[in-house]
Protein backbone atom coordinates (compact mmCIF):
# COMPACT_ATOMS: atom_id res chain seq x y z
CA UNK A 1 0.00 0.00 0.00
CA UNK A 2 1.11 3.56 -0.62
CA UNK A 3 2.74 5.37 2.27
CA UNK A 4 0.52 7.91 4.02
CA UNK A 5 -2.76 6.35 2.85
CA UNK A 6 -5.66 6.72 5.23
CA UNK A 7 -7.43 3.60 6.46
CA UNK A 8 -10.47 4.65 4.43
CA UNK A 9 -8.40 4.85 1.21
CA UNK A 10 -6.76 1.50 1.98
CA UNK A 11 -10.19 -0.06 2.49
CA UNK A 12 -11.49 1.49 -0.74
CA UNK A 13 -8.48 0.17 -2.66
CA UNK A 14 -8.95 -3.30 -1.14
CA UNK A 15 -12.66 -3.27 -2.05
CA UNK A 16 -11.95 -2.25 -5.64
CA UNK A 17 -9.24 -4.91 -5.92
CA UNK A 18 -11.63 -7.58 -4.56
CA UNK A 19 -14.35 -6.56 -7.06
CA UNK A 20 -11.79 -6.61 -9.86
CA UNK A 21 -10.36 -10.04 -8.93
CA UNK A 22 -13.82 -11.62 -8.61
CA UNK A 23 -15.04 -9.96 -11.81
CA UNK A 24 -12.05 -11.05 -13.89
CA UNK A 25 -12.32 -14.59 -12.51
CA UNK A 26 -16.00 -14.76 -13.48
CA UNK A 27 -15.44 -13.19 -16.90
CA UNK A 28 -12.63 -15.66 -17.63
CA UNK A 29 -14.87 -18.54 -16.57
CA UNK A 30 -18.19 -17.45 -18.11
CA UNK A 31 -17.25 -14.78 -20.66
CA UNK A 32 -18.47 -11.17 -20.73
CA UNK A 33 -21.98 -12.16 -21.82
CA UNK A 34 -22.25 -14.90 -19.19
CA UNK A 35 -21.30 -12.60 -16.31
CA UNK A 36 -23.48 -9.92 -14.78
CA UNK A 37 -22.87 -7.13 -12.29
CA UNK A 38 -25.22 -8.65 -9.70
CA UNK A 39 -23.20 -11.87 -9.60
CA UNK A 40 -19.87 -10.02 -9.45
CA UNK A 41 -21.13 -7.90 -6.53
CA UNK A 42 -22.56 -10.92 -4.68
CA UNK A 43 -19.39 -13.00 -5.01
CA UNK A 44 -17.23 -10.02 -4.04
CA UNK A 45 -19.38 -9.48 -0.95
CA UNK A 46 -20.47 -5.97 -1.89
CA UNK A 47 -23.68 -4.28 -2.97
CA UNK A 48 -24.46 -3.55 -6.62
CA UNK A 49 -24.25 0.15 -5.68
CA UNK A 50 -20.72 -0.39 -4.38
CA UNK A 51 -19.79 -2.06 -7.68
CA UNK A 52 -21.04 1.00 -9.57
CA UNK A 53 -19.10 3.28 -7.26
CA UNK A 54 -15.89 1.78 -8.66
CA UNK A 55 -16.90 0.72 -12.18
CA UNK A 56 -19.45 2.03 -14.67
CA UNK A 57 -20.10 -1.46 -16.10
CA UNK A 58 -18.68 -4.97 -16.30
CA UNK A 59 -16.93 -3.84 -19.50
CA UNK A 60 -15.27 -1.01 -17.55
CA UNK A 61 -14.05 -3.61 -15.04
CA UNK A 62 -12.77 -5.74 -17.90
CA UNK A 63 -10.89 -2.74 -19.30
CA UNK A 64 -8.91 -2.68 -16.05
CA UNK A 65 -7.35 -5.92 -17.30
CA UNK A 66 -5.89 -3.93 -20.20
CA UNK A 67 -4.87 -1.07 -17.91
CA UNK A 68 -3.04 -3.45 -15.58
CA UNK A 69 -1.28 -5.03 -18.59
CA UNK A 70 -0.12 -1.58 -19.69
CA UNK A 71 1.08 -0.83 -16.15
CA UNK A 72 3.09 -4.07 -16.17
CA UNK A 73 4.74 -3.27 -19.50
CA UNK A 74 5.66 0.23 -18.34
CA UNK A 75 7.17 -0.88 -15.03
CA UNK A 76 8.30 -4.46 -14.30
CA UNK A 77 8.74 -5.49 -17.92
CA UNK A 78 11.23 -2.73 -18.73
CA UNK A 79 13.54 -4.00 -15.98
CA UNK A 80 13.11 -7.60 -17.14
CA UNK A 81 14.42 -6.91 -20.66
CA UNK A 82 16.99 -4.21 -19.92
CA UNK A 83 20.08 -6.33 -20.78
CA UNK A 84 18.62 -8.30 -23.70
CA UNK A 85 19.37 -7.73 -27.38
CA UNK A 86 16.69 -6.44 -29.76
CA UNK A 87 15.44 -9.82 -30.98
CA UNK A 88 15.16 -11.21 -27.45
CA UNK A 89 13.39 -8.09 -26.21
CA UNK A 90 10.74 -8.47 -28.91
CA UNK A 91 10.35 -12.21 -28.31
CA UNK A 92 10.01 -11.78 -24.52
CA UNK A 93 7.58 -8.89 -25.05
CA UNK A 94 5.23 -11.09 -27.05
CA UNK A 95 5.79 -14.16 -24.88
CA UNK A 96 4.25 -12.09 -22.06
CA UNK A 97 1.52 -10.90 -24.43
CA UNK A 98 0.69 -14.50 -25.35
CA UNK A 99 0.68 -15.45 -21.66
CA UNK A 100 -2.04 -12.85 -21.05
CA UNK A 101 -4.17 -14.37 -23.81
CA UNK A 102 -3.61 -17.84 -22.41
CA UNK A 103 -4.53 -16.76 -18.88
CA UNK A 104 -7.73 -15.16 -20.23
CA UNK A 105 -8.67 -18.55 -21.64
CA UNK A 106 -9.84 -19.52 -25.11
CA UNK A 107 -13.47 -18.48 -24.61
CA UNK A 108 -12.66 -14.96 -23.45
CA UNK A 109 -9.94 -14.57 -26.09
CA UNK A 110 -12.47 -15.51 -28.76
CA UNK A 111 -14.81 -12.81 -27.44
CA UNK A 112 -12.01 -10.21 -27.37
CA UNK A 113 -10.59 -10.83 -30.84
CA UNK A 114 -13.44 -9.29 -32.77
CA UNK A 115 -13.62 -6.18 -35.01
CA UNK A 116 -15.78 -4.38 -32.43
CA UNK A 117 -12.92 -4.39 -29.89
CA UNK A 118 -11.55 -0.96 -30.71
CA UNK A 119 -9.00 -1.17 -27.89
CA UNK A 120 -6.78 -2.92 -30.41
CA UNK A 121 -6.69 0.37 -32.34
CA UNK A 122 -5.50 2.41 -29.35
CA UNK A 123 -1.83 2.98 -30.11
CA UNK A 124 -1.28 5.38 -27.20
CA UNK A 125 -1.42 2.60 -24.59
CA UNK A 126 1.59 1.78 -22.42
CA UNK A 127 2.55 -1.49 -24.07
CA UNK A 128 2.62 0.17 -27.49
CA UNK A 129 4.92 2.97 -26.36
CA UNK A 130 7.25 0.45 -24.69
CA UNK A 131 7.51 -1.55 -27.93
CA UNK A 132 8.08 1.61 -29.99
CA UNK A 133 10.91 2.54 -27.62
CA UNK A 134 12.47 -0.91 -28.10
CA UNK A 135 12.34 -0.46 -31.88
CA UNK A 136 13.59 3.14 -31.75
CA UNK A 137 16.56 2.09 -29.59
CA UNK A 138 17.36 -0.73 -32.05
CA UNK A 139 17.25 1.69 -34.96
CA UNK A 140 19.49 4.19 -33.17
CA UNK A 141 22.04 1.45 -32.42
CA UNK A 142 22.00 0.37 -36.08
CA UNK A 143 20.65 -3.14 -35.62
CA UNK A 144 17.19 -2.45 -37.07
CA UNK A 145 16.35 -1.00 -40.48
CA UNK A 146 15.30 2.65 -40.71
CA UNK A 147 13.18 2.29 -43.85
CA UNK A 148 10.16 1.88 -41.60
CA UNK A 149 9.17 4.09 -38.69
CA UNK A 150 9.11 2.70 -35.14
CA UNK A 151 5.30 3.11 -35.30
CA UNK A 152 5.09 1.01 -38.48
CA UNK A 153 7.28 -1.76 -37.05
CA UNK A 154 5.40 -1.74 -33.75
CA UNK A 155 2.11 -2.02 -35.67
CA UNK A 156 3.45 -4.87 -37.81
CA UNK A 157 4.66 -6.79 -34.75
CA UNK A 158 1.27 -6.49 -33.06
CA UNK A 159 -0.38 -7.58 -36.30
CA UNK A 160 1.71 -10.75 -36.34
CA UNK A 161 1.15 -11.48 -32.64
CA UNK A 162 -2.59 -10.84 -32.71
CA UNK A 163 -2.90 -12.98 -35.82
CA UNK A 164 -1.28 -15.89 -33.99
CA UNK A 165 -3.51 -15.41 -30.93
CA UNK A 166 -6.63 -15.15 -33.10
CA UNK A 167 -5.69 -18.33 -34.97
CA UNK A 168 -4.88 -20.15 -31.70
CA UNK A 169 -8.30 -19.20 -30.31
CA UNK A 170 -9.99 -20.11 -33.60
CA UNK A 171 -8.43 -23.58 -33.33
CA UNK A 172 -9.58 -23.91 -29.69
CA UNK A 173 -5.99 -23.81 -28.42
CA UNK A 174 -5.10 -27.02 -30.26
CA UNK A 175 -1.46 -26.06 -30.75
CA UNK A 176 1.40 -24.47 -28.80
CA UNK A 177 0.77 -20.76 -29.17
CA UNK A 178 4.21 -19.83 -27.78
CA UNK A 179 6.24 -21.73 -30.34
CA UNK A 180 4.02 -20.50 -33.21
CA UNK A 181 4.30 -16.92 -31.92
CA UNK A 182 8.09 -17.22 -31.72
CA UNK A 183 8.32 -18.71 -35.23
CA UNK A 184 6.11 -16.06 -36.88
CA UNK A 185 7.73 -13.16 -35.06
CA UNK A 186 11.19 -14.41 -36.03
CA UNK A 187 10.21 -14.32 -39.71
CA UNK A 188 9.27 -10.66 -39.33
CA UNK A 189 12.25 -9.79 -37.13
CA UNK A 190 14.62 -11.32 -39.73
CA UNK A 191 13.14 -8.92 -42.30
CA UNK A 192 13.90 -5.80 -40.23
CA UNK A 193 17.34 -6.65 -38.90
CA UNK A 194 19.87 -4.28 -40.44
CA UNK A 195 22.07 -6.09 -42.97
CA UNK A 196 25.14 -4.32 -41.60
CA UNK A 197 24.74 -6.00 -38.22
CA UNK A 198 23.27 -9.31 -39.39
Amino acid sequence: MKKGMTNRKKQALATKRRIYNVGIKLIRKHGIDGTNVTRIAKEAGVSVGTFYHYYTSKLDLFMDLYRSADDYYETGFVDLIRDLDFEDKVQVFFEKYAAMAESNGIGLTQKMYIPENTLFLARDRGMHSVLRDIVREAQESGCCIREKTPEDIEGDLFLVARGVIFDWALHEGSYDMYSKMKEMLQLYIDSIISKETA
